[in-house]
């Protein structure tokens, strides 16, 4: 694949690359949404089957039932949700999701946005394939990055520009006060894309996201998620082209907050 231009909407700065040794991503993912088509309305087994029968990297197959509520003047009950039809690798770290109105592809050992891609297309060649959806209506691409070493968290600062870390930052004068949760959210627009920024101290035995599992140690998470939402025709080209200019944004946001002492801390490669 020729290189293609990036798009640096908070630095500007497109030569520059950061590329970490041990970067600290726990999660990276992409989903496709539709809208709601008859030809997909009913038991999806034997079109989930196809769809699974072109994934020979993801032989591990489960389903689950999304939990869904309704409330009434009774109260709120609970009711069956759309059925997920999974695949994930043999080594449990790529995972593809299928329901009526998505399909995602997320990983837990991220090693670089070509190989990601290279994977999203053979899902889009599925989907254009078995699943034969006319229309999407959003794309969104997440990155989340969880920091756990005690003496990272403790000095947050020296890693990441200081703006990001709202509640984080602020432990008080005398010591007698400890924090040990907390949640900053900013939403940034660009152009046709949003990007939605999230950190926070995560305490011990909890987690941003069931894919990600807890830690037995409190934990400084930042999780971006860019996307872009509007009816526009499916089409493999176009979708990993969009998914590409919403990596670009997630990662120029960390590249525009990251300190020289994160870059050190997790091992710039040039």
């Amino acid at each position: 694949m020729a290189d293609r231009e990036r798009f640096r909407p908070f630095t500007g700065d497109t030569e520059k690359k950061i590329r970490l040794g041990n970067a600290p991503l726990v999660l990276v993912l992409c989903q496709v949404r539709w809208p709601d088509f008859n030809h997909l309305q009913g038991d999806l087994t034997e079109l989930a089957r196809a769809f699974g029968s072109t994934l020979d990297d993801y032989p591990i197959v489960s389903s689950m039932d999304e939990v869904a509520y309704t409330i009434t003047p009774e109260g709120v009950t609970q009711i069956p949700g759309e059925r997920i039809h999974q695949w994930r690798s043999i080594d449990g770290t790529w995972h593809i999701s299928l329901s009526r109105r998505f399909v995602s592809l997320y990983c837990t050992s991220y090693t670089s946005f070509p190989d990601f891609r290279a994977r999203l297309e053979l899902v889009l060649d599925a989907i254009a394939s078995q699943i034969k959806i006319p229309l999407i209506e959003r794309l969104g691409v997440r990155y989340v990055n969880r920091i756990a070493t005690p003496g990272l968290i403790d000095n947050l600062a020296e890693y990441v520009r200081p703006d990001v870390l709202g509640y984080a930052g602020l432990s008080g004068e005398t010591g007698d006060a400890e924090i040990v949760s907390s949640a900053n959210q900013a939403r940034y627009l660009i152009d046709e894309a949003t990007l939605q920024v999230r950190s926070g101290l995560v305490p011990a035995d909890e987690t941003v996201d069931p894919a990600v599992p807890p830690l037995q140690q409190p934990s400084w998470v930042l999780d971006l998620d860019a996307s872009s939402d509007g009816m526009v025709p499916f089409g493999a080209a176009s979708i990993l082209d969009q998914a590409s200019r919403l990596s670009d944004i997630a990662y120029d946001f960390f590249k525009y907050i990251s300190t020289d002492g994160f870059l050190r801390e997790f091992g710039e490669v040039e």
